[in-house]
Order: C-alpha cells, then structure tokens, then sequence
C-alpha cells in the first residue's frame, strides 16, 4: 500500500468518521423534528381538514381575505379553548365530561371501534385512577425454559384463559423504544412471575430510554445475587400448585 493510500486511510477517513460521529447526534435530532413538523403540517396546515377549521374559526373574526392571519388566530383560539378544557378536566367536572363524551361517540357505529380503544389507551397513560386497568401489573416472562430469557411485561388482567386444557395470561409485551407497538401474546401460566415492587412507569421508563434507566427503575432484589427470590406473600403463578389454582378460580 502507498503512502498516500495510508495517510488517506488513517487522517483523512478516521479524522473523517470522527467527525461525522460526533455531529450524527444532531443530524438525527434535526431530521426527526423535521419529519415531525412535516407530520403536523400535513394534518394541521392550511389545506388540511383540521387546517380549514382553524382558518374558518379565525375567518369569523377578522373576515374573509387574510387566510394566513385568519389560521394562526384559529390556532391561537384553539390553544385557549384547550387551556380552558384543562381548567375544566382538573376540576370535579371531568367525570361528568368524560361520560358526556364517551356517550356520544359510543353511539356511533363506525366512530365508536375506533375512539373506545383510543380513549382507553389515553386514560390509561394519563389516569392511574382509570378502572379498566386497575388490573395490569408489571410481570416477567420467562421463555425457553428454565436457562431461557426474561422479558419484562404487562399482565393485562387477572384473568386465567384455557387454551387446548392448558392455563395462560395475557400478557402484553412492550417494545423498545416505543412500548406502545408491541403485542399482546397467551403466555403459559407458570411462565409467568410477578414483579410486584415495580410500578407500570418504572417500566415504561426503561422501554423508552433502551434500558439506560434500568438501573434506577430495576427493584433491588433483581439487581442482586441471592436476592432475586420472591418476597414472602406474593403468588408465585405455578399452575401445579393446586392452593394458588384454587384461590384463583374463587376470585373469579
């Protein structure tokens, strides 16, 4: 190899490759914001269905003509309207709102597959109070047997499903680094184990920061040897253990 080919390689492409490392970060960062803007301004821009709504509203105060200023007013109308209804949701009246809503939309047959799921997922991350999911609990999955992996996950609800004779949980099971677009699998019974220390957040936090918040979410016996038992108190999900089968058949 050549003299020129070597200093091209090791100054010219490393000092290269550094260079492009370190400003990679920011790159990244401004693409995603403008993909996000993007995002918003096909859906709120003028032109768009929600876009003319803005302009009409802001058209019935300015009049027509000013289509720019008129949709920046809309906008500016909206944040109020949205400022207002926040005002509204933490008082005592949001209960009475939310039923007078749901009511609506859950007469409508098309509207109404798609807002009940919606809905229930927005309280579910907003409302820790919210009574459909009262019953989710942070569990791990064991696969593969007793030398397999461990996977950190919701159990849905309590409810014990039979599947050709055999007991499963549904257990939603989250991705990384959106937690949102994961599954909900039928996980055999006994390969279910309770993490009880562990709250709903802890775990969303650690999907969401790739497992870097681990160490402050993780609870403490995990994160020792000869810690990791179960605490005293807390079923262990054995479908062989017939005093937990039992328990759990008379609480449903």
């Amino acid at each position: 190899m050549s003299l020129f080919a070597r200093l091209w390689r090791n100054s010219v492409t490393t000092t290269f490759l550094a260079g492009l490392v370190l400003l990679l970060p920011v790159v990244l960062t401004i693409i995603i914001i403008a993909w996000i803007i993007d995002v918003l301004k096909a859906a709120l821009g003028p032109g768009s269905f929600l876009g003319n709504l803005l302009t009409s509203g802001g058209s019935t105060i300015i009049g027509p003509g000013y289509d720019t200023l008129a949709f920046f007013l809309g906008i500016l109308i909206a944040f109020v309207g949205i400022w207002f209804l926040g005002v509204i949701a933490r008082s005592a009246a949001q209960k009475t709102i939310e039923r007078a809503i749901d009511r609506i939309f859950t007469k409508l047959p098309i509207i109404r597959t798609i807002y009940n799921p919606v809905s229930r997922v927005v309280r579910l991350a907003t409302d820790k109070s919210a009574g459909d999911f009262t019953g989710m609990a942070v569990v791990s999955c064991r696969f593969g047997g007793q030398n397999g992996v461990d996977v950190l996950a919701l159990l849905a609800n309590q409810e014990t499903y039979y599947i050709g004779g055999e007991p499963r949980k549904m257990v939603y099971l989250p991705t990384a680094p959106i937690p949102m677009s994961g599954g909900l699998v039928m996980v055999p019974q006994n390969c279910v184990i309770p993490v009880p220390e562990m709250k709903v957040d802890d775990l969303l936090r650690i999907y969401f920061s790739l497992g870097a918040l681990a160490p402050d979410s993780m609870p403490h016996r995990l994160k020792k040897p000869g810690e990791a038992a179960i605490p005293a108190g807390v079923p262990v999900i054995d479908p062989a253990a017939p005093k937990f089968l039992a328990s759990q058949d008379a609480a449903e």
